[in-house]
């Protein structure tokens, strides 16, 4: 049976371990038996239809060979129609990110905004890792055999040609639904899930978990580490150093701020007290 819930389950532990990551395209299910293919890379791309940067990161990813890295759309916005939950899970409790679009290379390496997501290709070119776990993955008359290691989830994402929300073209890998099974139940009949559909699987053996992410950019930020508590200090420190003066005007400011209501009633009831006086004297 599907583990429910499991993508909400990503907040519970420490960090998250991606050990391997299998293919198998809808023109093999209609065979009689068709085993999937493991993939050199995963691309986890979050963008958004309302996104205009967005157009001219999709084209760049369009370059990349599918046959040997594969590529997940993630629509993470609520805003969205494609708007997808466990898309969301991953962007926001998974990876924890920031901004759209981002693009995560392998479960470790990040990509954050318009200008670091067009160094797409660049980033790939420095990538070393190397997937296992999953010895084979076989669907046979509707139902999936596998063997991987145990104690892990196996994730299942379906992904589906998409039409854009509002441009005159379609989104060819986009995320649309979610199955995941433990890693060591080794079969699953998945027949109806699979119905009338046309597109992708990407198997997921991961152990689900708030990630690590190290920047994949050139850019001035390429070695800031995203989740390093040492840049939360950093982020202190620099607080720390911002000059006296400035600080004791901004709090002032702020204490304006907050009393004003206060001065505005005082003076009100001044007023009131000021006409009530006037009014016994005639």
């Amino acid at each position: 049976m599907p583990i429910v819930g499991t993508a909400e389950d990503a907040i519970n532990t420490e960090e998250e371990v991606l050990l391997d990551v299998h293919i198998l395209d809808s023109t093999c299910l209609t065979e009689g038996s068709c085993n999937s293919w493991r993939a050199i890379n995963l691309i986890e791309y979050f963008g958004a239809d309302w996104c205009e940067p967005c157009k001219e990161v999709e084209d760049e990813i369009s370059k990349i060979n599918s046959n040997q890295s594969v590529i997940i759309q993630h629509h993470p916005s609520p805003s969205d129609n494609t708007f997808f939950k466990q898309s969301n899970m991953k962007f926001e409790n998974q990876y924890r990110l920031l901004f759209i679009p981002s693009i995560v290379i392998n479960g470790n390496s990040l990509l954050t905004g318009s200008s670091q997501a067009l160094e797409i290709n660049q980033a790939l070119e420095e990538q070393n890792h190397t997937f296992s776990g999953i010895s084979n993955i076989n669907y046979q008359n509707g139902t999936l055999f596998w063997n991987a290691t145990g104690g892990y989830n196996l994730n299942i994402w379906k992904l589906q040609e998409t039409k854009h929300e509002f441009e005159n073209y379609s989104h060819t890998n986009l995320a649309t639904s979610l199955l995941s099974f433990k890693s060591e139940n080794n079969s699953a009949n998945i027949s109806e899930w699979l119905e009338n559909w046309d597109g992708r699987l990407v198997f997921m053996l991961e152990d689900i978990g708030p990630a690590k992410l190290v920047s994949a950019s050139s850019q001035p930020t390429g070695n800031f580490d995203f989740n390093d508590d040492e840049n939360k200090q950093l982020n202190e420190s620099i607080i720390e150093n911002i000059n006296p003066s400035t600080i004791a005007i901004i709090t002032g400011l702020i204490l304006f701020a907050i009393l004003l209501p206060a001065l505005i009633m005082f003076q009100g009831l001044r007023k009131f007290e000021s006409d009530k006086t006037l009014d016994e004297q005639e």
